[in-house]
C-alpha cells in the first residue's frame, strides 16, 4: 500500500520545500476546515463536526489543512463559543500527520486593526501552528517583517502571500517587485512557499498562467501555491492553468462543501488535472471518505448560507472576496437593505478604481462599509432615483471622464466633495497610511477634501509613510494582563490572555459563557446547539470525558411572575430547573435632535465610550472638538464618533455593547462650565 504521508509536523521548512520540489506532482491543501466555512457558511462550521475529517486527512497525502485563522478565530469566540486553541489540540490528536495551517493578516494577525509590534511578537511566538500564510491587503511587505522573523526563528513554515486582483495596474512587473521584496525579506527561496492569493476569484486562466510563468522565470526553484475562490465560475480551468505554469500546491475543499464563494471541489479538481496530463498526489479513497463525512452534517448549516445564490462573474468588476460575501449579505439582510446589494456592488466596482487596494480583510470591510453607507445615504434621501443618481455620477466620473475632477460640473464636484464625509474611521485611517502604503500610491486630493472637509490639509500633514510596525505605539502587556485579571477576578490562562489581546470584548463574553455552560459547544450535536430540544420527548445523547449522557425534555411550565419551571431527564433522573425570564421593559429609543446631541451615523454596536487616551467618558467631562467620544463597530470595522465642538458632557444615552440605530442619540453636550485648555 502506498504511503501518501510525505510531509509531517516537525519537519524543517527546508526539508518541506525540498520534498515538494522533488515530487513532480501537484499537492493539495484542503480549506474544508477554514475558508470553505468562512466563504459559504459564515464561519459557523463547528469543530465537533469538522473533527470527523481528521482520520481521513491523516492518510490523504495533503500538503496541509487550512484549519485556523482568518475570521474563523474571531467568529469562534463570538458565535460558536469555541477557541482556536481547543481546535488545534483536537486536531493534533485526530490527524498527527497533517500540517496545520493558519491565515494571518500581517500586523493585524487575526484581528482587524494593526497591533503593536510587541503584541505581534508575543502572540506569534505562543500559537502552535505549522504553516503560517501571511498576507498584506496592501502588498506592503514591510508589514510582514515581524511575522517572518518570529515564524522562521521558530522553525515553522512561513508562507508569504501576494494579494492578487486583475486590473490594469496589477502588471507582471508590479507583482514581481512584490516577490522580490518577499525573497529579500526571507533570505531566499529555500525555506518558504509563496502563495498567490486570489481572494475574490477574479484571475482568468490566461492571466494566472502568465503571472506564475513570469514569476517562475525569475525564481525557478520557488515553490508556489495558488489560492483562489470559485465565485466567477472559472476556478477549475484557473487551477489547471496554475499547475501548467508550475504551481506546486493548489487550494481546494471537499466537493460536498462546495457552494459558490469558497474553493474548487477537491475530487473534481484532481480528476480534471489528471485528465489534462498533470499528476496529483492524493489518496482518493480517503478523499472520498472525507467528502462523505461532510454529507453527514452539512445540512445543519443551510441557514448560514448566503441568500445570494449562484456564481457571479461580475465579481471580476466589484471584486467582493469570497469570505466577505455571506457576511455582507447577512449585514444587509439585518439592516433591511438587502434589495440594495446590486447597487452597492456596482458602486464598489467604481470605488475600487478611485482608491486602489486589494479587497481582502480588512480592506474588504472598509470597501463594504464605505460603499454601503454611500448607497444607503442616497436611498434614504432620494429613494430609487437617488441610488441611480449616485451610480450615474460615479460612472461619469470614473469611466467617461477618467477621474478628471476638473471635467465635472461645479455641482458634481461639490457632490463628490461630500461623498466620503461620513465614511468609516477605518477608511480615513487607510488613506492616512494607518495600514501602510497603498499599492498604487495615495488617492487624489479631492478624496481627502471629501473625507476631512476643511481639515483636509492638516490631516494630510499627518499621513504616515511608515509601516504600522514602526508607527503604532507598543502596548504594556503586563498592564493588559492585570486588567484582564481584574475583569475575571482570577489569573487568566495564557490562552485566555492571547485571545484577549486579539479581541478583548468578545473574549470576556466567551469566558463568561464557558464558565456558565462549560464544554457544551464541544459536545452538543449541531442540530441541538442551533435549535435546542423543541418538543416534549426530544432527547440528545452524547459522551463527555468518557461518560455517556442523555438529556430529555419533559415539560416547560407556564411563566409565573417572571419564573418558568423546566422539567428535564438527565441520565433518566428527573430534574426541575428554575429559570428566571423577567420580561424586558421596552425602552424608548432616543433619537438625536439639534446640534448639541451627537447621534449615531450608522447601525452598529457601541464598542467604546471615550477614547484610549482619556479612558471612559463620564457625564461632566470636558471634550474638545474633533476628540473621539465614542466608537461603534459595524462589519468588524471601528467607527470613531468625534465631538462636533468644545463642550461638556451633559448625558450619555447608551452603554457598552448596546446595538444602536442610525440617528440614535449617543452623547449630549452643552457649553462647558469651565475653561477649556
Amino acid at each position: 500500500m502506498m504511503n501518501y504521508t510525505l510531509i509531517k509536523p516537525g519537519m524543517a521548512p527546508e526539508d518541506i520545500v525540498k520534498t515538494v520540489r522533488g515530487l513532480n506532482k501537484v499537492m493539495f491543501t484542503s480549506t474544508g476546515m477554514r475558508d470553505a466555512g468562512q466563504s459559504d457558511y459564515k464561519n459557523r462550521l463547528r469543530i465537533r463536526d469538522l473533527r470527523g475529517f481528521g482520520p481521513h486527512y491523516n492518510e490523504m497525502g495533503l500538503f496541509s489543512s487550512e484549519c485556523h485563522g482568518g475570521a474563523r478565530w474571531h467568529v469562534g469566540i463570538m458565535n460558536r463559543r469555541e477557541t482556536p486553541f481547543e481546535e488545534v489540540d483536537i486536531l493534533r490528536k485526530e490527524m498527527p500527520n497533517v500540517l496545520l495551517q493558519t491565515l494571518i493578516r500581517e500586523t493585524n494577525l487575526w484581528g482587524y486593526r494593526p497591533y503593536p509590534k510587541n503584541v505581534n511578537e508575543y502572540v506569534i511566538s505562543k500559537v502552535d501552528i505549522d504553516v503560517w500564510r501571511c498576507f498584506s491587503f496592501l502588498n506592503d511587505i514591510r508589514n510582514m517583517r515581524t511575522a517572518a522573523e518570529i515564524i522562521m526563528k521558530r522553525g515553522r513554515m512561513f508562507q508569504p502571500a501576494i494579494s492578487f486582483t486583475q486590473a490594469d495596474w496589477t502588471t507582471n512587473d508590479y507583482y514581481l517587485s512584490v516577490v522580490n521584496n518577499i525573497v529579500d525579506l526571507c533570505g531566499g527561496t529555500d525555506s518558504i512557499i509563496l502563495c498567490i492569493k486570489d481572494m475574490a476569484g477574479v484571475g482568468s486562466p490566461k492571466r494566472i498562467h502568465n503571472l506564475i510563468d513570469h514569476i517562475k522565470q525569475a525564481y525557478p526553484d520557488l515553490v508556489i501555491q495558488y489560492h483562489r475562490h470559485a465565485t466567477d465560475g472559472l476556478a477549475l480551468p484557473a487551477l489547471l492553468a496554475a499547475a501548467q505554469a508550475g504551481a506546486n500546491i493548489l487550494d481546494v475543499e471537499e466537493d460536498s462543501l462546495t457552494r459558490f464563494y469558497g474553493q474548487a471541489p477537491l475530487l473534481s479538481a484532481a480528476a480534471y488535472l489528471e485528465e489534462s496530463g498533470i499528476n496529483v498526489h492524493l489518496n482518493k479513497p480517503k478523499a472520498e471518505a472525507a467528502n462523505q463525512e461532510a454529507r453527514n452534517w452539512i445540512q445543519h448549516y443551510e441557514w448560514a448560507e448566503s441568500p445570494f445564490k449562484g456564481f457571479d462573474y461580475n465579481v471580476t468588476q466589484h471584486r467582493m472576496p469570497g469570505g466577505a460575501f455571506p457576511s455582507s449579505f447577512e449585514q444587509a439582510q439585518k439592516g433591511g437593505f438587502l434589495h440594495l446589494m446590486p447597487a452597492i456592488l456596482k458602486v464598489m466596482s467604481l470605488y475600487n478604481r478611485i482608491v486602489k487596494y486589494f479587497d481582502v480583510t480588512p480592506g474588504s470591510q472598509i470597501t463594504w462599509v464605505t460603499c454601503s453607507s454611500v448607497v444607503n445615504m442616497y436611498s434614504k434621501e432620494r429613494g430609487v432615483a437617488g441610488v441611480k443618481h449616485i451610480i450615474n455620477l460615479l460612472t461619469k466620473f470614473v469611466e467617461e471622464h477618467n477621474q478628471n475632477f476638473d471635467a465635472m460640473t461645479d455641482a458634481e464636484q461639490d457632490e463628490l466633495l461630500h461623498l466620503f464625509r461620513n465614511a468609516p474611521g477605518d477608511f480615513k485611517n487607510l488613506i492616512l497610511g494607518g495600514y501602510g502604503k497603498l499599492p498604487q500610491g495615495w488617492p487624489d486630493e479631492w478624496v481627502y477634501r471629501s473625507a476631512f472637509g476643511d481639515e483636509w490639509q492638516e490631516k494630510l500633514k499627518s499621513r504616515k509613510e511608515l509601516s504600522p510596525l514602526e508607527s503604532v505605539q507598543e502596548d504594556d502587556l503586563n498592564q493588559l494582563r492585570n486588567k484582564l485579571t481584574d475583569e475575571l477576578g482570577r489569573t487568566p490562562s495564557e490562552e485566555e490572555f492571547i485571545l484577549y489581546l486579539m479581541h478583548p470584548k468578545d473574549t470576556l463574553t466567551l469566558i463568561k459563557f464557558r464558565e456558565e455552560f462549560g464544554d457544551a459547544p464541544l459536545v452538543l450535536p449541531t442540530n441541538v446547539w442551533h435549535n435546542g430540544l423543541k418538543a416534549p420527548g426530544d432527547k440528545v445523547e452524547f459522551e463527555y470525558s468518557g461518560v455517556p449522557y442523555s438529556i430529555e425534555r419533559v415539560s416547560i411550565g407556564s411563566e409565573h411572575e417572571g419564573v418558568v419551571h423546566v422539567v428535564m431527564k438527565v441520565n433518566n433522573q428527573t430534574r426541575v430547573f428554575r429559570v428566571e425570564t423577567p420580561r424586558a421593559v421596552k425602552s424608548t429609543i432616543r433619537m438625536a435632535q439639534g446640534a448639541k446631541q451627537v447621534g449615531s451615523p450608522i447601525n452598529g454596536t457601541v464598542w467604546r465610550i471615550g477614547n484610549p487616551d482619556r479612558g471612559t467618558l463620564q457625564v461632566g467631562d470636558i471634550v474638545h472638538k474633533g476628540e473621539e467620544i465614542a466608537n461603534l463597530e459595524a462589519m468588524k470595522m471601528e467607527n470613531a464618533i468625534l465631538a462636533p465642538f468644545n463642550g461638556q458632557v451633559k448625558d450619555i444615552a447608551v452603554k457598552i455593547n448596546d446595538m444602536v440605530k442610525e440617528g440614535q442619540l449617543l452623547v449630549e453636550l452643552e457649553e462647558a462650565k469651565g475653561t477649556l485648555h
